[in-house]
């Protein structure tokens, strides 16, 4: 089972991506291996598998999606400035056009929260997320990239996220880069692997 962080200040609702930079704060505040050290976490809650590059904690807040406040839990490791994480939000009903108001939400929040943009515009493509399933399915998900400069100390960040839904779930499996990892490729393979690794049921 995924380690507890310790209880976290009441707030407001927070957005997907605010979601996560608290868990980035959080993570900054205790010692953390640079070291990879990949394995395949299944949460029975969220329904997926996802393969994390350390132990990762979990948190669980109320998020505005689609004018509604919805549970969403998120799984998350850090590996110096990055953070690999996975959110799920669970829709209170199984509607194709409420998943679709979901997804589309929470692609918008991680492009508008992120921070003042760079020159590099966002972009955005389809692809397959696969199900961890036997035998696999392929499902319909979008992946996106950011960049951003943080308003905090001005260092660069990078999203790179891909979102999909199944049911009552609607995922999205996000590494945040920061400092001198956002400026470069030197993390793409890890990123990649992080990406490829995650399954939905």
């Amino acid at each position: 089972m995924p380690r507890l962080l310790p209880p976290l200040p009441l707030l407001p609702s927070l957005s997907p991506l605010r979601m996560l930079l608290v868990l980035l704060v959080a993570f900054a505040l205790s010692a953390c291996s640079p070291r990879y050290d990949w394995r395949t976490t299944v949460s029975q809650e969220g329904g997926y598998a996802a393969l994390y590059p350390a132990k990762p904690t979990r948190a669980a807040r109320d998020v505005s999606i689609a004018g509604r406040k919805l549970p969403m839990t998120m799984e998350a490791a850090r590996i110096d400035d990055t953070l690999f994480a996975v959110g799920v939000v669970t829709l209170p009903e199984d509607d194709a056009a409420l998943r679709q108001q979901a997804l589309e939400s929470m692609q918008a929040g991680l492009a508008a929260n992120l921070g003042t943009h760079t020159s590099e515009p966002p972009s955005a493509r389809a692809v397959k997320v696969t199900t961890a399933a036997a035998p696999a399915i392929a499902l319909d998900a979008v992946e996106v990239q950011v960049a951003g400069i943080s308003p905090q100390d001005q260092s660069p960040r990078r999203l790179t996220a891909r979102l999909v839904a199944s049911g009552r779930h609607v995922y999205q499996a996000v590494v945040l880069e920061a400092g001198d990892a956002a400026r470069d490729q030197r993390q793409s393979e890890q990123v990649e692997q992080f990406l490829t690794g995650f399954h939905p049921y």
